[in-house]
């Protein structure tokens, strides 16, 4: 062959290799994922954030044809796992179990990352604030732990310092001009806990993570962060914070939170779109639904963009809060988070 026809024959052979390049790419990506899908879980096993990670895997392997197992990375209120989720390649092999506790972080320093650095797939569970106290209290009724708030002399579980069950104790606090000592636990089952074996005075935590312990009558329920009663079946009505704060209305969505599954920013849109469909698969699923409904987590509804709203003004008002009242260490204007409404 001379070497005028070997040079044909090699650039036809680098245009047809290129030709085909895209579409074995394309290809090989229809066929992902390929591996496990791991879902980070920022706080200890068996809380509600454990819960909604342990069962979205189960549902979305369906669609997915991949194990999705569930890491319990504790530490820092879910920084930590945050922190972790942020440093590994942006596949979509890696995913975040996000509690709305990490809108604080801007506010408490616990990390920078926010929703500029992470989004989300969609809003799991909505969460109900419950304050509770030891079976065999002397504080028996909401109006005897709203007059010792006052008093100042109590000590107060929670799942984290500026954590999704510190906050409401913090805005009824600054709500009352009350006061008291928190005491920080690795997420909501483990602050129900606390008050079960009376480690504190009072806790704070979503009523799904304190069922057991009130259905053993270990925990007694004396009012829900809400505007709402909740009618708890073997328990009886639960009263809302608003019969005896009603001054407090205006700010309960500040305490309000989520529970949702998302990712650190930078994952291929398609990869997005295949995650959101399984998602979205499960949501409709009766297990989500049943589970929901026997653990008294409301479903969510936000996906998306719509999600990533939430978390922005959540982010907003709960940071800016925090540095109202002086429990913040960083000014989130200096972190770019702007005062809400500006």
């Amino acid at each position: 062959m001379n070497t005028k026809k070997m040079s044909k024959t090699v650039a036809g052979l680098m245009v047809l290799t290129f030709l085909l390049f895209p579409f074995s790419s394309f290809a090989a990506e229809e066929k992902w994922p390929t591996k496990p899908i791991t879902i980070y879980i920022g706080y200890a096993p068996g809380g509600g954030m454990d819960m909604m990670g342990r069962i979205l895997s189960e549902e979305m392997k369906k669609t997915l044809g991949v194990a999705m197992p569930v890491v319990n990375m504790t530490g820092a209120n879910g920084a930590i796992a945050m922190e972790h989720v942020n440093k590994q390649p942006r596949d979509g092999y890696t995913l975040y179990g996000i509690s709305s506790a990490i809108s604080t972080f801007p506010a408490t320093g616990l990390s920078k990352l926010t929703y500029k650095e992470f989004g989300m797939i969609g809003i799991v569970f909505e969460t109900l604030p419950t304050f509770s106290v030891p079976w065999d209290s002397p504080i028996k009724t909401a109006k005897d732990l709203i007059e010792r708030f006052k008093k100042g002399d109590l000590t107060g579980s929670n799942s984290g310092i500026g954590g999704m069950w510190h906050v409401p104790q913090l805005i009824v606090m600054n709500t009352l001009g009350g006061k008291f000592k928190a005491v920080p636990y690795e997420g909501g089952a483990p602050s129900a806990m606390a008050v079960a074996k009376k480690e504190v005075d009072f806790g704070t935590s979503d009523l799904s993570e304190a069922l057991t312990v009130i259905n053993s009558k270990l925990v007694r329920p004396l009012f829900v962060f809400d505007d709402r009663p909740f009618n708890l079946e073997g328990f009886g009505v639960i009263p809302p914070v608003t019969d005896f704060v009603p001054q407090i209305k205006d700010k309960l969505y500040a305490g309000k939170g989520f529970r949702a599954l998302g990712y650190a920013k930078g994952i291929p849109e398609d990869r997005i779109k295949k995650l959101t469909e399984a998602y979205k698969g499960a949501m409709a699923s009766d297990t989500v639904k049943n589970f929901g409904k026997k653990n008294l987590l409301p479903l969510g509804e936000a996906v998306g963009a719509e999600a990533d709203k939430i978390w922005m003004i959540q982010t907003q008002v709960q940071a800016w809060l925090l540095y109202d009242i002086k429990e913040a260490k960083k000014n989130p204007e200096e972190l770019g988070i702007p005062r809400p409404g500006k």
